[in-house]
């Protein structure tokens, strides 16, 4: 309610009700014109009450308009604090938890192969001998160590570097163990770079591979590519083969996710 109308309305009901009190001492003048008796003291200490009242709500007013300023202030630094999260900083995020996924597996792999390596027949031995040397042999390789090189090389953002490493260890081992991987982390090399054409053109190529893990991985950055061109049309189309070819995956609501936002 506004300061001054509340103000008012606070005087009229105090003169009212002096009004009223004064009924019984209405005295009879010329013309039969009846007036009020009026305390001109206790209309004065009335009065000096509602502007007491009056300034005790301003007070209250005043602090609630502060509060409200304070929380408009916190509600703006947080939302400059979301908006500061850019989208490169939430991919860049995910990158490297794709590179954390990609050493479990190869972590989980190795131990799978150590827990097999006593049962592995040879010659005519029933069963290989376990020996630690044995274990590193299978475990490790030089394709291997080459992968993981590549990708420390691109953890530490030095993109270029690890795309021709990547590159370097298709050459080297064509029907190697990691093929695939690194063929989807030169698309990954491309992308971050922002060449997206070329990331488009890795992704696929990708696809081809007859058995790979990271098929809807590629298939989603496939999507994401073609929308940071200002591709939406076949950046959907592409969110939507992740969600027909690979249901199961994780990135299934993700690509839900983009493809409703490309709709609005």
């Amino acid at each position: 309610m506004n300061l001054k109308v509340f103000i008012i309305k606070l005087l009229v009901v105090i003169i009212a009700g002096l009004i009223v009190g004064c009924g019984p001492s209405l005295r009879k003048l010329e013309g039969e014109t009846l007036l009020p008796e009026i305390d001109v003291v206790q209309v004065k200490e009335y009065s000096e009450e509602a502007l007491k009242l009056a300034q005790e709500a301003k007070i209250d007013v005043q602090m609630i308009n502060t509060k409200i300023s304070d929380i408009d202030n916190k509600l703006m630094v947080l939302t400059e604090e979301v908006s500061s999260v850019s989208l490169a900083k939430i991919e860049e995020l995910e990158n490297r938890l794709s590179l954390l996924i990609e050493a479990f597996k190869d972590l989980h792999e190795q131990m799978a192969s150590i827990e097999v390596l006593p049962q592995i027949r040879v010659g005519k031995r029933k069963s290989a001998t376990f020996s630690p040397s044995g274990a590193a042999t299978l475990v490790t390789s030089s394709e291997y160590d080459h992968y993981q090189n590549a990708l420390r090389t691109f953890d530490k953002r030095v993109y270029g570097k690890a795309k021709d490493m990547f590159a370097d260890l298709l050459k080297k081992y064509p029907k190697g163990e990691y093929r695939d991987k690194a063929q989807y982390w030169i698309g990954e090399c491309f992308y971050a770079k922002g060449d997206y054409a070329n990331a488009i053109a890795a992704f696929n190529k990708l696809l081809k591979y007859k058995k790979t893990s990271k098929a809807d991985d590629a298939q989603l950055k496939l999507g994401l590519s073609y929308l940071r061109m200002g591709k939406s049309d076949m950046a959907a189309d592409e969110f939507k083969r992740l969600i027909n070819r690979y249901p199961g995956s994780e990135y299934v609501p993700r690509a839900e996710k983009y493809l409703a936002d490309i709709k609005m």
